[in-house]
């Protein structure tokens, strides 16, 4: 047995080298996944911060747009508003009147003296209203121009949100 312990001993001496050595090769690989992951996910990371900064640009972009667009169709509205309100007034206190050309709407042609020159219009009859009748076209001018107006802000927006969103 005696002849057998420096084998042994080289064996296991060998062995714990062979582990050791092992050891370290496993611990230097493990080391360069690690800085090889690391690396990745700060590049992953640095990406997804320039790619939010760009779309919070984007977003801010399109917000100041939209207010924009939602300032110039509200004030459009409210000039429209003042103005419809300036003509119901003036007709209510009579410095101004309603009046309404006749028109043959099977021929679209006006009605009035047949006898006028081509280009001319000519003496088209005019159908005078009452101050309430003048209110109601007035009304019905207000609510037609009103829903313009509402109809050219949607499919502004509508245009600038499309324009905005799309994916670059």
């Amino acid at each position: 047995m005696n002849n057998n312990l420096p084998i042994v001993l080289a064996f296991v001496a060998g062995t714990a080298l062979a582990w050791w050595v092992e050891g370290l090769r496993w611990n230097a690989d493990v080391s360069i996944l690690k800085e090889s992951h690391t690396a990745e996910l700060k590049k992953q990371s640095d990406h997804a911060v320039i790619d939010l900064t760009n779309q919070q640009k984007r977003t801010e972009a399109a917000q100041a747009a939209l207010t924009a667009l939602d300032a110039k169709h509200t004030k459009e509205i409210a000039d429209e508003q003042a103005k419809n309100e300036k003509l119901r007034a003036d007709v209510a206190a009579s410095t101004r009147r309603v009046q309404i050309a006749a028109a043959n709407l099977a021929s679209c042609q006006r009605v009035g003296d047949s006898t006028s020159g081509t280009g001319s219009l000519g003496d088209a009859v005019q159908i005078d209203l009452t101050p309430a009748g003048g209110s109601v076209v007035l009304s019905l001018r207000e609510s037609t121009s009103r829903d313009d107006q509402v109809i050219q802000y949607l499919q502004g927006y509508a245009a600038e949100a499309q324009k905005r969103c799309k994916i670059q």
